[in-house]
């Protein structure tokens, strides 16, 4: 009988160590997602990476970023169901859809957006403090290249497109190599990599864009090599260190008419059945800005930001703004979707209109005026006398940095220009 008792009480102790093993090795299986990942796409053009973090906040929820250079975009929402994980960027309609290894350790899936031009891309990250671009992965050229350092200026010139160009923002510590990368159109925002003896790597993630430029240095140091971006076959290009400036952004598009007519009339997001047009009284008198823009371009989300800060300063001062939003959807309730967040998320106090054009052509034959439709964003200002002042397109956003500056200074000084005799401009803050 004693020795049933402790047969039992040993079964006991027994199952109470296991339960105590598989409870914290659950706990620790749930832990082992915090930390760094490497996150790659696959394309056409090979593997883009970026650096993601992934965390567990106080209520045990996931948290997830993807950092490039200063910029960090997070992840909205991050769900997990057992072994599957889907992260959302709402902003874009984006998600990353991934199974887990059984280990914790890597992910698998596909990365898919809905915004712009829908696609879906093949996706897989691997949990460790790896490199971006891991040299055993990433080899430098065999020969000395004729630069150690890139940092510069240069011109970027795409295969059968010799009659524009680009310019590269390059700055090099060490093997680190961050940029910016600036065309007729706008930017494309904040990029990191390495330069290695003659090879350069620079990718990015926003959401919405995945890329990598990669190129190598040949013995005349001109750097020769591909933009790959989703499943679109790469782009071929070379680039010149060499000093160069685009053209003026307010001197490329055009209108049709000598007068300076820019008429469009389209319904308002919250009420589809109010057509609201440029000519309308509430808009007479008084300068008027009209952005073409769309949720799904990271270009237009900076700037709405700059819009929405040019309304605070000088709305009051008789400056009216409104936006026209294209969303490559005839989906209304999906457009009011998309519009209502985008105000939200940058505050626009100003009316958004929207348009079911599905593409740059498209928008030139609803409003003639324009010779040719270039870009998302595109700015109009108009005059108090409901002419056209000017027109600027793309955007040069802030990681462009003094670039950026340039450009607020000129929307502010074409707005004062055109506001009524007699405003009040806005004090300068003094250095404390």
């Amino acid at each position: 009988m004693k020795s049933k008792t402790f047969l039992y009480a040993g079964l006991v102790i027994a199952l109470g160590i296991v339960l105590a093993c598989t409870q914290s090795c659950t706990s620790q299986k749930q832990n082992t997602l915090d930390g760094h990942w490497r996150a790659v796409w696959m394309t056409s053009g090979g593997e883009i990476p970026v650096d993601m973090y992934i965390k567990t906040d106080e209520s045990g929820q996931l948290e997830a970023e993807v950092n490039n250079m200063k910029e960090v975009v997070k992840f909205d929402r991050v769900k997990r169901t057992d072994n599957h994980i889907d992260f959302y960027i709402d902003r874009y309609e984006c998600v990353i859809s991934v199974d887990l290894a059984e280990d914790n350790e890597s992910m698998s899936g596909t990365w898919s957006k809905q915004t712009g031009i829908p696609n879906k891309t093949p996706f897989t990250a691997v949990k460790g403090d790896m490199e971006r671009f891991p040299k055993e992965k990433y080899m430098p050229l065999e020969e000395k290249a004729v630069m150690d350092d890139i940092s510069g200026t240069w011109k970027i010139i795409f295969k059968g497109e010799e009659d524009s160009f680009l310019i590269g923002s390059f700055k090099q510590d060490g093997e680190r190599l961050t940029a910016n990368i600036r065309s007729t159109i706008g930017d494309l925002r904040y990029l990191e990599g390495v330069y290695r003896n003659g090879l350069m790597l620079l990718s990015c993630f926003n959401g919405t864009w995945v890329f990598i430029f990669k190129a190598e240095l040949d013995e005349n140091g001109v750097l020769n090599g591909i933009w790959a971006r989703g499943p679109r076959e790469p782009y071929e290009w070379t680039a010149t260190k060499e000093e160069c400036e685009l053209p003026d952004p307010f001197s490329l598009t055009k209108l049709t008419n000598e007068e300076g007519f820019l008429r469009f009339k389209y319904p308002l997001a919250e009420d589809p059945d109010r057509m609201i047009s440029n000519s309308d009284p509430e808009f007479q008198g008084s300068p008027l800005l009209v952005a073409f823009t769309m949720t799904g371009c990271p270009n237009s989300h900076d700037n709405a930001e700059l819009l929405s800060q040019m309304y605070k300063e000088y709305h009051e001062k008789g400056l009216n703004i409104l936006a026209i939003n294209y969303e490559i959807i005839t989906d209304v309730e999906r457009i009011q979707s998309r519009v209502k967040r985008f105000k939200e998320e940058h505050n626009l106090p100003f009316p958004v209109l929207y348009s079911f054009a599905m593409s740059k052509a498209e928008i030139s034959k609803e409003i003639p005026d324009f010779e040719r439709f270039l870009s998302w964003p595109t700015v109009a200002f108009y005059g108090p006398d409901g002419k056209m002042d000017s027109i600027h397109t793309g955007m040069t956003g802030p990681a462009t940095g003094k670039y950026y500056e340039e450009l607020v200074n000129e929307y502010r000084s074409k707005i004062e220009k055109l506001l009524p005799k007699g405003w009040n401009k806005p004090e300068k803050k003094k250095d404390r």
